[in-house]
């Protein structure tokens, strides 16, 4: 039995090894450890063509969430809601600071992660601002043309509460997409447009995708995207700016940072989106995370963190 455990052990402290090993090649290339780890973790929930079969037949109501136990926001949230849709809201440190209207990823199918609520306290306490979260219409029991009108309303609402040069609008992946759309449907609706907007890996064309970077990106698969976004587009074409903000007009945006990692399939479109913005006249910054994966910034690796800290500066201006 002791030879059993024994040979057991060893056999652990080998693949440990070759682990930290593997680990050690991939840091040379500039990544930490736990970007490594994380990268393999994200893989074991890929967005495939199954995770879509499952997503689609999910016809629970996602209208109510709750903000996750653990999560501390430095002023208290509370919660109405806006043309049925759910919102939370926490005030700003002062009159002075930033009000984040945050549209949340996953899809347009999933929910708040508990990441988004992470970094949203972490922003709230860092940088002093205001939380805005809408949990606004998801699929498969909704599209986009019913999720922008209550978020247009809720801007709206902001609009009589605070200066629009305080309000930033942001938002990661799916969210990303819809926050540079709402960004040009304020635009054109000309109404007072938001002072900033931060982009974190936005989806910005719902056929988009490299399947060049597929296999490094082991959490989006570029077969399963576009269901994905033609189930969200419903009745309007893939090219609609309000699905697809990569083809709508960027003359008089607001001013932009964007964040993308290299390992990211969306990585190709949000470079042409940036390209594009900095054609028209917008004043974009494009903030690239050498070998990182979707939406890095949300995730717990030093370059995530690293990446929060650098948004929480922004917010904080």
């Amino acid at each position: 039995m002791k030879h059993v455990k024994r040979s057991i052990l060893t056999l652990a402290c080998v693949v440990a090894a070759l682990l930290l090993a593997a680990a050690g090649v991939r840091l040379i290339g500039g990544r930490s450890l736990q970007a490594v780890a994380v990268h393999e973790l994200i893989g074991l929930r890929a967005l495939d063509l199954k995770k879509y079969e499952a997503d689609k037949a999910d016809l629970s109501d996602k209208g109510t969430v709750t903000v996750p136990s653990g999560i501390k926001f430095p002023r208290p949230v509370r919660e109405y809601r806006v043309a049925g849709m759910q919102v939370f809201e926490a005030d700003a440190e002062d009159e002075g600071k930033s009000v984040l209207l945050y549209l949340h990823g996953g899809g347009y199918c999933h929910n708040f992660a508990k990441q988004h609520w992470k970094a949203l306290a972490e922003w709230a306490d860092r940088s002093g601002c205001g939380i805005v979260a809408p949990n606004y219409p998801l699929l498969p029991l909704h599209t986009a043309a019913e999720a922008h009108p209550p978020v247009m309303e809720l801007y709206r609402a902001l609009l009589e509460r605070y200066p629009a040069g305080r309000i930033v609008i942001a938002g990661d992946s799916a969210g990303g997409g819809f926050a540079l759309a709402l960004a040009q449907e304020i635009r054109d609706a000309a109404i007072d447009l938001p002072g900033h907007l931060i982009l974190i890996a936005p989806w910005v064309d719902i056929l988009g995708g490299d399947v060049s970077i597929q296999k490094h990106d082991n959490w989006l698969k570029t077969e399963a995207l576009p269901k994905f976004g033609l189930d969200w587009a419903g009745e309007m074409p893939p090219g609609d700016p309000m699905v697809s903000p990569l083809f709508g007009d960027m003359r008089g945006l607001p001013s932009a940072d964007i964040y993308a990692g290299t390992w990211d399939v969306l990585y190709t479109d949000v470079v042409k989106a940036y390209d594009k913005m900095k054609a028209e006249g917008v004043d974009v910054r494009l903030h690239v995370g050498e070998k990182m994966d979707h939406v890095y910034p949300l995730l717990p690796s030093p370059e995530g963190k690293a990446a929060r800290r650098e948004i929480a500066d922004i917010l904080a201006r």
